[in-house]
């Protein structure tokens, strides 16, 4: 079977703003404002071009995708954006910058720019991602590395308030670096953040999961550990039924093949997060064992009761440098969650590395980097099942980052 490299290497935003797809109605379907903001559905997509002075991003507005997705008919949005939606609007977030703007699409699908955040006065140091929308008025930012958390209203674009909260236990050790980038709003009032770490220290790697739970009512911060596996990935692994996994994460793996601590929780396993924020009892899979794998590095998405796991078989060496580990080849297989069978998966060989860009009426789409053997297509691809996948554009020029849906 024809093998693939790591599921993303180097694309991690793009995984990681793919998990921001998200969607509302309009409450007025008459709706239009003086600022070029029309009523009529759209889907957006985003698209990252390599050019000599660096990346570039471009955003599109259809009213369905095209067959062809021309970064040159696209709105150029500039170079470091994490690009995502919610309700009627596009925001692209400049995390260097610490700016959040609004962009508006009109009935023609035209792009432009609307009104902006600024969090630089804010007092906030750190890294941290782009914000979680509870409504069309209530949206924050975690800071957690500082302790605080900024609350804005979407609608105005202002700020209403810095809650002081517990600060994220070892994100300021230099040693360990835990951080959270992605999170997710939550049936029961909860905004639920995966800790992820990468450590420099391999021996002081944490050998448990961890979530950072906000309670939107008590505004309030807690951490919550769960010692089955080892500390995973700073974004979920979705059902599609909307279900959140804490997956493993090949920070875990490299820290551990490097690691001389002994006696560590699984680190290839598959946890699942309840929405009031709590990790379900009754549920963990070790997709390690599974397998027979050395490690399970990526867990992309569950569908139905099966799960894709990325892995590096049990006849890998870790090299003697820990930089060449990420070059190691690897392998996709499907787990059941219920019968732990495995089938080979080969879905994504043709279009060479695959990663999420968003989700639409609750179907994964996804973008590609591709190899020699497929000419070097760019893609958009829809997924149908737990092994089928249907290319219904092609990007050209650049790399799919974010798709959504306005209205």
């Amino acid at each position: 079977m024809k093998t693939n490299r790591f599921f993303i290497k180097n694309a991690a935003l793009a995984i990681m703003c793919s998990l921001f797809a998200l969607t509302s109605c309009s409450s007025d379907d008459n709706k239009t404002d003086d600022e070029g903001q029309g009523n009529n559905p759209a889907v957006i997509a985003a698209v990252r071009v390599n050019t000599p002075s660096g990346r570039v991003f471009y955003l599109g507005a259809y009213d369905k995708f095209p067959s062809t997705l021309d970064y040159k008919t696209m709105t150029e949005i500039g170079p470091g954006a994490t690009i995502y939606s919610y309700g009627e609007h596009p925001y692209v977030w400049n995390g260097t910058a610490s700016t959040l703007t609004r962009y508006n699409v009109s009935n023609d699908m035209k792009i432009s720019a609307s009104d902006a955040l600024s969090l630089a006065g804010t007092g906030v140091s750190g890294t941290f991602g782009p914000p979680a929308f509870v409504s069309e008025t209530e949206a924050y930012f975690f800071a957690l590395n500082d302790g605080k958390i900024i609350k804005f209203n979407p609608t105005s674009m202002t700020i209403t308030e810095t809650i002081a909260v517990t600060p994220l236990p070892l994100s300021n050790d230099a040693a360990v670096k835990t951080s959270t980038y992605s999170s997710y709003v939550t049936s029961a009032k909860k905004i639920i953040l995966p800790v992820g770490a990468t450590p420099t220290d391999y021996n002081k790697f944490p050998q448990y999961a961890q979530i950072a739970v906000f309670d939107i009512a008590s505004k309030v911060v807690t951490y919550v550990k769960d010692t089955r596996m080892s500390m995973g990935y700073f974004t979920f692994a979705k059902g599609n039924d909307g279900t959140l996994y804490y997956r493993s994460s090949r920070e875990t793996a490299l820290s551990l093949d490097y690691s001389t601590v002994t006696g560590n929780p699984p680190t290839g396993g598959l946890l699942k997060v309840n929405p009031d924020g709590t990790f379900d009892p009754n549920f963990f899979v070790d997709l390690r064992a599974a397998i027979n794998a050395h490690s399970v590095n990526v867990v992309p998405y569950v569908n139905g009761d099966k799960a894709l796991a990325q892995y590096l078989d049990n006849t890998f060496t870790p090299p003697a440098k820990p930089a060449e580990w990420y070059n190691a080849t690897t392998k996709y297989a499907l787990v059941d969650l219920k019968t732990l069978k495995v089938e080979p998966f080969t879905s994504f060989e043709q279009y060479g590395t695959v990663y999420s860009v968003g989700t639409i009426d609750g179907v994964e789409y996804y973008g590609n980097i591709p190899t020699d053997s497929n000419n070097f297509k760019y893609r958009l691809l829809k997924q149908k099942g737990a092994a089928e996948f249907e290319a219904i554009s092609e990007a050209l020029g650049g790399s799919l980052i974010f798709v959504g849906k306005l209205r």
